[in-house]
């Protein structure tokens, strides 16, 4: 058995003012993100994990702070990084980027999981990169348990794969700041899911 705490990162300016991120932006957490961070510590720093996985981008890091501060290192993998936004990132959308990013998602909710938007990532193309890395999890790390911090939409990703293993239904796992979802791999294969975007640990702040 394998159990797997996802926890989204905490919120940064990019978030608070609507501007697109995507792994080319590499934000810091503002205020609010380092309490929810605090926060998400403070509530299960009771739970002992056996390894902890980050992307390569820094709000991925500054959310795991209290973690390292408490004697956990962690380890990067580009599995985890945000969907690339191509065009983009780093921009406050217009009206009409608002359109095509609503044509996009329903695109992908209608089965078509190549449609990306210009310069950027497929759906395809961000579990492509992180297959390999959850299949290696579920072969060599049998009776442990994992914390991995990741972004709102490769978090969608990865748990449509892994609990539905259909795409279409990625809508459904959205993830709040610092929002925690919980898997559990048995060994026959099937998979118990605890908890999706449980935001419980903010509740104090």
């Amino acid at each position: 058995m394998i159990t797997c705490y996802f926890v989204r990162h905490g919120q940064t300016d990019y978030n608070k003012q609507g501007i697109v991120q995507g792994s080319g932006i590499d934000s810091s957490l503002n205020e609010e993100g380092r309490a929810q961070a605090a926060a998400f510590f403070r509530t299960y720093n009771h739970l002992s994990f056996d390894k902890v996985f980050a992307s390569d981008l820094q709000r991925t890091h500054q959310t795991l702070a209290p973690w390292t501060q408490a004697g956990y290192t962690f380890e990067r993998t580009r599995s985890l990084n945000e969907l690339n936004w191509g065009v983009h990132e780093g921009k406050q959308p217009s009206a009409e980027q608002r359109v095509e990013f609503r044509h996009t998602l329903q695109t992908w909710a209608e089965g078509t999981l190549t449609a990306k938007v210009a310069e950027g990532e497929s759906p395809i193309e961000a579990w492509d990169r992180a297959k390999g890395f959850f299949d290696h999890l579920r072969a060599d790390y049998e009776n442990h348990q994992l914390l991995l911090c990741s972004h709102g939409r490769q978090l969608r990703v990865i748990l449509s794969n892994l609990i539905d293993g259909d795409m279409r239904h990625m809508e459904k796992y959205s993830h709040h700041n610092t929002g925690l979802s919980v898997v559990i791999f048995d060994r026959d294969g099937s998979v118990h899911v605890e908890k999706v975007n449980n935001t419980d640990h903010l509740v104090a702040i």
